[in-house]
């Protein structure tokens, strides 16, 4: 029995899932092949068709099968019912209800879907599908799950012809090992490109067995590096990074993962243990995600808090440029070069003994244990000493131009679990 109803079923069902092909007309029939009874009322092109029990259509490569079937033809809708499974290519999809309207160009399964492929699966709430826009929307505690990813979201919307994905409301993206987890108010995912743009509230976690780094910022963008490992992300708009002793923000982040290199442009501040970095521009390097070096460039300035005893002396160093060499998370030098200054307060056994301000063409300070041991000024040195009683009371008067001293720390946000029942852990 050949019917008339519409050919679009088969293309919407697939499509649904994000694995149609493109459409070629004219479509094949739909074929019955089985239906326990069939009903008619009306006539031939404006009636009523309705298809019960153990109900089994095809269409090409297509098969439908479901509980009942009514296709209103005045209406251009087909509803299919009951234990409803499409399944095409090695693509099955189950719903208890899907319903085509052919005036609207729009299908829709009000009451939840499953969708599996290969190693994909998608579950919803609800999914509709413009078969003219060629767009599927899944609704309300999205579930996405392949070999190399996992979503979470309030909605996913596919695009069939830009192979695009977006994922809105609460989105959480997770790779399948679980070490690398993206969260934001929306996620867009584009293949072709294989990069990933997070818009509000973007945050990035990379895990690690030594220490977890943390990337946000208002936008977040993240591009896979063609034939080598490890990703680049920008971070822009109040963009933070904190990872082990190391604590970052400025108006925009560039992480190269392979070079293992971090570009802080726009008011950037770091801060590295009790130190404070401050510059036009800083560069933190970490190859292999060991800290090696922060370079500051460019009206740079460092600054410690370090006597509990005397909380509003503050040790300064300032320069055109300002390296920090770490080893083994420790700071182990400093060298401040190009119209080097510097002050550093002095105490002995709680009491105050003064200050000492120097210039300098350039500054090197050996650290150990986290302070200077041993300072050299290099070139066209002026020194000066203030005793305690003269600079008592007086120490804001000794804050080199540009001081600044920020309590606002970054802090990694702690990562945030699915929203699903049983946090997705099983998926």
């Amino acid at each position: 029995m050949i019917l008339r109803p519409t050919a679009v079923l088969s293309m919407f069902l697939y499509a649904l899932c994000a694995y149609a092909q493109d459409d070629v007309l004219p479509q094949p029939p739909v074929i019955l092949d089985h239906a326990d009874s069939v009903v008619g009322s009306g006539p031939v092109d404006a009636g009523r068709r309705e298809f019960l029990g153990n109900v089994r259509f095809r269409q090409g490569n297509v098969t439908v099968t479901c509980d009942r079937a009514v296709h209103d033809i005045f209406a251009n809708r087909l509803d299919l019912r009951g234990r409803v499974v499409i399944v095409q290519d090695g693509m099955k999809l189950t719903a208890p209800v899907v319903i085509y309207d052919g005036n609207s160009t729009l299908a829709s399964a009000p009451n939840g879907c499953v969708v599996v492929e290969g190693g994909r699966t998608i579950r919803s709430k609800t999914a509709t599908y413009s078969t003219t826009r060629k767009v599927a929307v899944f609704v309300d505690s999205v579930r996405v799950v392949d070999d190399s990813m996992r979503i979470w979201a309030d909605t996913v919307t596919y695009d069939r012809q830009t192979k695009m994905s977006e994922a809105r409301g609460r989105a959480l993206l997770a790779d399948s090992s679980g070490h690398r987890w993206t969260f934001g108010d929306t996620i867009v995912y584009n293949p072709s490109q294989s990069s990933l743009f997070v818009r509000g509230n973007a945050q990035a976690w990379t895990i690690e067995d030594e220490d977890t780094t943390y990337l946000a910022g208002s936008v977040l963008r993240t591009y896979r590096n063609v034939g080598i490992e490890g990703n680049t992300s920008i971070a822009s708009g109040s963009a933070i990074l904190v990872r082990g002793n190391v604590a970052a923000r400025a108006d925009t982040m560039v992480y190269d993962e392979h070079r293992g290199v971090v570009n802080l442009r726009a008011q950037p501040i770091v801060w590295n243990d009790s130190l404070q970095m401050f510059a036009d521009s800083i560069d933190i390097n970490a190859p292999a995600r060991k800290l090696s070096s922060i370079l500051g460039i460019g009206s740079a300035m460092l600054v410690s808090r370090s006597d509990t005893l005397f909380p509003d002396r503050y040790d300064q160093l300032a320069g055109e440029r300002i390296t920090i060499t770490v080893d083994d998370d420790t700071v182990r030098k400093v060298v401040s070069v190009g119209q080097a200054k510097s002050v550093t307060w002095k105490s002995e056994q709680g009491r105050g003994e003064g200050m000492v301000k120097f210039a300098s063409d350039s500054i090197e300070m050996d650290f150990e244990d986290g302070q200077p041991v041993d300072i050299r000024w290099l070139g066209s040195i002026e020194g000066e000493h203030h005793p305690e009683n003269i600079v008592a009371g007086r120490v804001a008067e000794h804050l080199l131009k540009g001081f600044q001293w920020h309590t606002d720390r970054p802090k990694r946000l702690p990562l945030p679990r699915p929203f699903l029942p049983g946090s997705g852990a099983d998926m």
